[in-house]
């Protein structure tokens, strides 16, 4: 066996190995899908850090105004993190059309990050339970009502949402759109795994006595919300998912922006990684024994497939230009193609790839169901198939060689919101 072929049968063997457990915990945990419902309706806040999201930002508060939540139970703070646009002008008006106290706004001169936006927030807050929604970012009526049971539980300290990508119209927002769906899966089976180490920016809820225990957000991390996530994990407390509480957020609608995000997102995960490698022990369960590891197992994995991969295209092309000069460039013969069955072979790789194929496919309609999406994925979902693996590879080098030669990471703009201010959802 040639070491290509080892390759292949070790990132099948992996890849397989992870979806079938993934399925069977989702299925052996199908009685528990459903959130808890809530028995009481406990005191929240929302943070709305917004920095130049004039095109936004109407829409992501019309829907808090629209949840279906106890008025008088329901704060929301808008932190103007220094716009330079007219946020903070359409913020305000949003301030004076809403009845006092429901909707209060603290303008920042400068902008200080979204961290800092979140902790002036907390600072003010004095609501059981605290969450965010960024200001390119749209609820679902029902969510806020679906996350609440969970808190019933006291050693759960955060509810992660469905999150998913608004109108996704680009190439490469249709990409990240099953990437976010298969997502809304992971999601609800590392919940069962005790396992999430994420608490996605958009509409996670918090309970506010673990800032107050456990100190804000870390205002020099470029992930807060992989950090804050961790730092749970850390103390041995729980994450819950709700799988049909529906969040959207804009994705970054073009590749440069793309690769903006990714950067900051997993430099920051490594970052965050090493400041918390403790959780790689036993002492943390499965997140430190296997979906930790896991994670970067897949990382390796997928770098090393591209680069055998890229190497076998580049002498197959080397060859087949070499055959071309051979024949004199006449190409017609080859251009008469007549299909044969004799030459389809079914070899154990074969086997896999379809198996992985239907596996792919059924963990998209699984994560369809669950969370309620009504839109059609399928032409998305073969972009996905044929470009994320490689894309995935590609920006994991660019953020180690980022994080290995120190270059500077920052925020920036990763998204170029298209939404109009009137948008209805």
């Amino acid at each position: 066996m040639t070491p290509g072929m080892l390759l292949l049968y070790i990132t099948s063997y992996f890849g397989l190995y992870t979806s079938v457990l993934f399925l069977l915990s989702f299925f052996q945990n199908k009685h528990h899908l459903s959130a808890p419902p809530p028995r009481r309706f406990p005191s929240v806040t929302i943070a709305v850090p917004a920095f130049n999201e004039q095109r936004t930002i109407a829409a992501t508060l019309k829907s808090l105004l629209e949840l279906d939540y106890p008025r008088a139970k329901l704060r929301v703070v808008v932190v103007d993190d220094g716009s330079t646009d007219g946020t903070y002008a359409i913020a305000e008006k949003f301030c004076s059309a809403v009845p006092a106290p429901f909707i209060s706004l603290i303008r920042k001169e400068k902008n200080s990050g979204k961290a800092d936006s979140l902790n002036r927030a907390l600072r003010m807050c004095n609501t059981e339970l605290f969450g965010a929604l960024d200001a390119d970012s749209f609820v679902h009526s029902s969510s806020l009502k679906k996350m609440v049971g969970f808190f019933d539980d006291p050693q759960i300290m955060a509810v992660t949402p469905s999150l998913k990508i608004y109108q996704p119209a680009t190439f490469w927002q249709k990409i990240q759109s099953v990437e976010y769906l298969l997502g809304v899966y992971l999601r609800k089976v590392f919940a069962y795994f005790g396992s999430i180490h994420v608490t996605p920016g958009p509409f996670t809820i918090f309970r506010k006595s673990f800032f107050d225990r456990h100190g804000l957000y870390d205002e020099h991390n470029l992930t807060e919300d992989i950090e804050v996530a961790l730092r749970i994990q850390s103390k041995h407390y729980r994450i819950q998912n709700t799988i049909d509480a529906s969040v959207w957020t804009v994705g970054p609608r073009t590749f440069r922006a793309l690769v903006h995000q990714r950067r900051r997102w997993y430099v920051g995960f490594l970052n965050n990684v090493l400041n918390y490698k403790e959780l790689f022990s036993a002492k943390h369960g499965n997140l430190g024994l296997f979906i930790l590891p896991g994670a970067f197992v897949s990382i390796f994995l997928a770098i090393i497939l591209l680069g055998y991969v890229g190497f076998k295209m580049a002498n197959h092309f080397i060859t087949f230009v070499h055959n071309l000069y051979a024949i004199n460039f006449d190409i017609l013969p080859w251009l008469q193609f007549h299909f044969d069955s004799f030459f389809i072979t079914i070899d154990p790789l074969t086997i896999l790839a379809i198996i992985a194929l239907c596996s792919g496919i059924f963990v998209v309609w699984l994560a369809k169901k669950h969370s309620g999406e009504q839109r059609r994925i399928s032409s998305s979902y073969l972009l996905y198939l044929f470009v994320y693996w490689i894309v995935f590879a590609v920006w994991w080098c660019i953020a180690f060689h980022a994080k290995a030669f120190r270059k500077h990471v920052t925020w920036g703009k990763a998204t170029q919101p298209t939404v109009p201010t009137t948008q209805t959802l």
